[in-house]
């Protein structure tokens, strides 16, 4: 099914570029990183390979629209959200602006039928207004960081299509939802509810990063002088602290994840991660490679921060989002990784991610 959609995608550059743009738009969304999702996005990449960096332009303005379009509408209408999706909007929106889909997955599994619907049109709108605007993106990511580390062509009419496609998701879903407290409903309805949002959301008893890592899974000084070193010098701190059944296995997952597209985000950071049944319990290691490693960053700049990010498969939609969150919130603060950068010991180390919740 893959090989075909991917020949489909192929056989429609000839046709119109909106049908297309839409088509691109609908695939990143319906999903939010699953086959569709990847199948777009793989399509997206092979072009860049061609020199066509307009295919991947609308998919990186759509890959963003889900996550922040429903972190904004839990900001501007509290009442159609309970809680714990009112938190989980503000992680959603961070993980947006990275480029990560996956964070609107909690929202669309508490609501499929009211939430795909938005998060779709939302993002045929935006590919459909970047594909008319000939914007273009020369790296296989998406989200507003491509635009500001300077990967994309007609970077004001990326955020134009960005903020349109936002703003539908954020109208349609708000208008489609109900107030969560609009009126009373059965007990049993209520314990219904809950517990599809306690399965849908990150798990609650994951509250700091410090909680799946430890002092032994920290490496202040890499050795390794290529990314498949230092790969291998982070999966057998696993390996050490007794996380993994299989070592090879779980560095596969890793490297298909790289495949796919490079987890070296810019500004120092690489987060490599891997959802594996050879992982035994989510875990976290971070190690530091003082002069850098080339990661195929998307600003061009050498990872120095390093986190690694284990997840067992049946815990990929629970642990590995929450890991994700807090992440992404986390590093972006200039601050933070500037002290992380200065730290020269395993002890300051964990002290410093004791922080990151």
């Amino acid at each position: 099914m893959f090989e075909l959609l991917t020949t489909w995608l192929a056989g429609m550059q000839g046709s119109s570029s909106i049908v297309l743009a839409l088509i691109l738009g609908a695939m990143i969304a319906i999903d939010m990183g699953g086959p569709f999702n990847k199948v777009a996005f793989l399509f997206g990449s092979a072009m860049i390979a061609e020199g066509n960096y307009y295919i991947m332009g609308p998919i990186a303005v759509a890959i963003c629209i889900p996550p922040v379009g429903l972190g904004l509408a839990t900001f501007i209408n509290k009442r159609k959200f309970h809680p714990n999706e009112r938190e989980a909007g503000k992680a959603s929106f961070t993980m947006g602006l990275f480029g990560i889909t996956e964070g609107a997955i909690p929202f669309a599994a508490q609501d499929p039928l009211r939430v795909i619907p938005s998060i779709v049109v939302g993002s045929m709108v935006g590919s459909v207004i970047a594909m008319i605007a000939n914007v273009g993106d020369k790296v296989a990511h998406g989200g507003p960081i491509v635009a500001v580390l300077g990967a994309v062509d007609n970077v004001v009419m990326f955020f134009v299509a960005v903020i349109a496609g936002v703003i539908v998701t954020a109208i349609m879903v708000t208008a489609l939802k109900k107030d969560v407290e609009s009126a009373p409903v059965k007990n049993e309805e209520v314990q219904q509810n809950e517990e599809i949002i306690k399965q849908a959301t990150p798990n609650t008893n994951l509250n700091k990063l410090t909680d799946i890592t430890n002092v032994d899974l920290i490496e202040t000084n890499l050795k390794g002088e290529t990314r498949d070193k230092v790969i291998d010098e982070l999966i057998s701190k696993f390996e050490q602290n007794g996380v993994l059944h299989s070592k090879d296995e779980f560095k596969q997952a890793i490297l298909k994840r790289e495949e796919e597209s490079s987890t070296g985000l810019g500004m120092n950071i690489a987060i490599p991660h891997g959802k594996s049944n050879a992982v035994k319990r989510p875990a976290v290691a971070f190690g530091m490679k003082r002069d850098g490693v080339d990661w195929k960053s998307l600003d061009g700049t050498d990872a120095k921060l390093i986190f690694m990010i284990a997840v067992p498969e049946d815990a990929a939609g629970d642990a590995h989002l929450k890991i994700l969150q807090m992440l992404s919130r986390k590093l972006m603060d200039d601050e933070f990784r500037e002290q992380l950068l200065k730290i020269a010991s395993k002890e300051e180390a964990f002290n410093l991610l004791e922080t990151i919740r």
